[in-house]
């Protein structure tokens, strides 16, 4: 079985990299007696390994779940047969709250999870809401996390001209990467975008916004690109304006119009 790896542009040519074998039943039986203490009621395997996808240097994801009595530890890593394992630790209770979050939602419903251990019967149940998760309860609180985001992102873009500005290309690569983040986020959560996972994230979003969309396009060529990251606020401004509250479109339009000026002033100066 190959993984297909999508191109920079997604027309030029494919390339494949071959999957690893499954880990062995062994080997999560070991794990779980590893992890397994009086504090852990369940662990399930998420990540490329539980979907069959996993590379040579994928890591495995591994979630403990305590009591939701319990303050969940730090997520750790360890090595295990020449494999990284990434091992968080969770409550059933933090989870169900976040999916009551779009913006966290949408990182959680999608993707295939195996229960390694289920003392209480907690883990599985909460396994059996996220796959009949519905997105339409969300549809109103995602508008206006994306709205209100659009409003706080015009400081990103007062960062950005003031470092095109001074001319600090390594201070304008970081404002413009926080600002590209941002948006794909905010179009990502509006638009219910349930992320399968990091791999297909830029993908799955410009899919749902047209692969041949002005937004898809300004996508691809932003990372790193400082005006097209400002045309690409603008061009999210644009699509989410329907949703947005007259107070938080108000600053995004003033914003637009700051960049403008900006680059007018910029081409007449530089």
């Amino acid at each position: 079985m190959t993984n297909q790896i999508p191109p920079n542009d997604g027309k030029t040519k494919q390339h494949t990299v071959k999957n690893v074998e499954p880990l062995s039943d062994e080997f999560f039986d070991d794990l779980v007696t590893e992890l397994d203490s009086d504090e852990i009621v369940g662990i399930i395997l998420g990540g490329s390994y539980a979907r069959n996808e996993a590379t040579p240097f994928s890591d495995v994801d591994i979630a403990c779940f305590v009591p939701d009595s319990l303050k969940p530890t730090p997520k750790r890593f360890i090595y295990r047969d020449g494999r990284l394992l990434s091992i968080g630790t969770k409550t059933v209770a933090d989870i169900r709250s976040e999916l009551a979050r779009p913006e966290r939602a949408i990182f959680i419903v999608s993707g295939f999870r195996r229960v390694l251990l289920d003392k209480d019967g907690s883990v599985g149940r909460l396994i059996r809401e996220i796959e009949t998760f519905d997105w339409e309860p969300l549809k109103r609180a995602a508008d206006s996390y994306a709205n209100f985001g659009m409003m706080i992102y015009a400081e990103h873009v007062h960062k950005i001209l003031s470092e095109i500005f001074k001319r600090d290309d390594l201070a304008l690569s970081c404002a413009t990467s926080k600002l590209l983040s941002c948006l794909i986020e905010a179009v990502a959560v509006q638009c219910g975008v349930l992320v399968k996972n990091d791999s297909t994230y830029y993908r799955q979003v410009q899919e749902t916004m047209g692969l041949d969309s002005a937004w898809t396009r300004y996508h691809r060529l932003a990372s790193g690109v400082d005006v097209v990251a400002l045309n690409l606020y603008r061009e999210t401004v644009a699509l989410l304006r329907p949703t947005m509250h007259s107070d938080h479109l108000e600053v995004a339009e003033q914003a637009i119009r700051v960049i403008d000026e900006a680059l007018a002033l910029l081409s007449s100066k530089f």
